[in-house]
């Protein structure tokens, strides 16, 4: 069994089945069938037969299909996730509703803030930034009925500016594809894409980062978090 209790494997999924016609073509690919699905559940819950890696599940959004596709197979396999929503979409057709949301929390979810319209960040005024940082933790906070302390990054597009006003949370997300380090405070999400197989979750999680791939991953990081 492979050591590996100093870092983490966080998974970030986006809707579950087939996108509606809202979803922008982007946004697509990072759609999980409903078929493959509870497959991806029992490759994350399998993998404490290969590696003593903690393992994290994410979603970021809000969709629908959170609380519709999601939620059952991960409470069937007694498996929880943070759901990061979209505070300006709550209630809006195909998005959770305050109840829903509720429900999630009740089940054992987390409930963290993705920001209030899915905006990128380095390209929001100060003002507009507050906004997305700190009316999304507010409305979210009123949902719940508790503190919200983590916020996923749309885009994974951030900068020094962004980060020191995310700097309120607990914890902040990105979509850095790597394990993140334990402990920590800005952790990067592999993200699911169509491609994927159960045995991307597993190569994910055991494999053994080259010198050269530990380079690359530092320096992307250290150029988005100093520009």
């Amino acid at each position: 069994m492979t050591q590996t209790n100093r870092e983490r494997l966080i998974v970030l999924f986006h809707g579950i089945g087939d996108p509606w016609p809202g979803v922008p073509e982007p946004e697509k690919p990072y759609w999980c069938p409903s078929a493959l699905w509870p497959t991806m559940a029992d490759a994350v819950s399998g993998l404490a037969e290969h590696t003593d890696l903690p393992v994290e599940i994410c979603f970021d959004d809000g969709n629908l299909s959170d609380y519709e596709q999601a939620l059952p197979v991960l409470r069937d396999r007694g498996l929880t996730a943070t759901f990061f929503v979209l505070a300006g979409r709550i209630e809006q057709p195909k998005y959770l509703s305050s109840d829903q949301i509720q429900a999630l929390r009740e089940a054992g979810m987390g409930i963290g803030s993705h920001g209030w319209a899915h905006a990128d960040l380095r390209r929001t005024t100060d003002s507009e930034l507050a906004h997305e940082v700190d009316d999304s933790r507010r409305l979210l906070g009123e949902v719940t009925g508790e503190a919200i302390d983590s916020f996923a990054i749309p885009f994974g597009s951030y900068d020094r500016r962004v980060l020191r006003k995310l700097r309120s949370y607990r914890t902040v997300y990105t979509s850095d594809a790597r394990r993140a380090k334990l402990p920590g405070w800005l952790l990067p999400r592999h993200t699911f894409t169509q491609d994927w197989t159960p045995d991307t979750v597993r190569r994910l999680a055991t494999e053994r980062y080259g010198v050269a791939q530990l380079g690359r991953q530092r320096l992307v990081g250290a150029v988005k978090r100093l520009r």
